[in-house]
């Protein structure tokens, strides 16, 4: 079981990389823009580029916060609970994201096969949608395999972080 939750942190940290390397060209392209059309040159295509971006930095950056426990919680019902109650509620509410972000993942595959049969792109770069859909899918099943991992973690496995 440690090898599995190493895997997954390890592909939970690899997501991390990629988007902090989306927000750092989201960045890049934001600041060139706004240089560029002070002199009268903005970059064709500069929003779009932002948006794919942020689409990919949120999408990815989901696993590795899921693992560190850096999401909001709120905790007020739940510092209520005996330690078997608050046990018992990480396991369901990790267990509904499981199957939650295993539905979604899904759905971004099915979306995105409708995105390349239409042959959907962006209305500047016309840069194709569906490239971005599977990349969101491919982060809602790794957020699925980290949820899963973490029920293992929270029935006595490992505390690999």
């Amino acid at each position: 079981m440690k090898k599995f939750l190493a895997v997954v942190y390890k592909l939970d940290i690899t997501f991390q990389v990629v988007a902090g390397i989306g927000l750092a060209f989201m960045m890049g392209v934001t600041i060139a823009d706004i240089t560029l059309r002070a002199l009268g040159r903005p970059i064709v295509g500069a929003i779009e580029l932002i948006s794919f971006s942020g689409a990919v930095i949120i999408g990815f950056a989901v696993p590795y916060s899921s693992w560190m426990r850096a999401h909001v919680i709120v905790d007020f019902l739940i510092e209520r609970l005996s330690p078997t109650g608050k046990r018992i509620m990480e396991f369901i509410t990790k267990l509904i994201g499981l199957i939650l972000f295993l539905f979604i993942g899904v759905n971004f595959i099915l979306y995105g096969l409708t995105l390349i049969k239409t042959g959907e792109v962006s209305a500047g770069l016309r840069i194709p949608y569906y490239p971005i859909t599977f990349g969101l899918a491919l982060s809602c099943f790794l957020e699925s395999l980290t949820l899963f991992a973490g029920l293992l973690k929270a029935t006595g496995g490992s505390q690999h972080e």
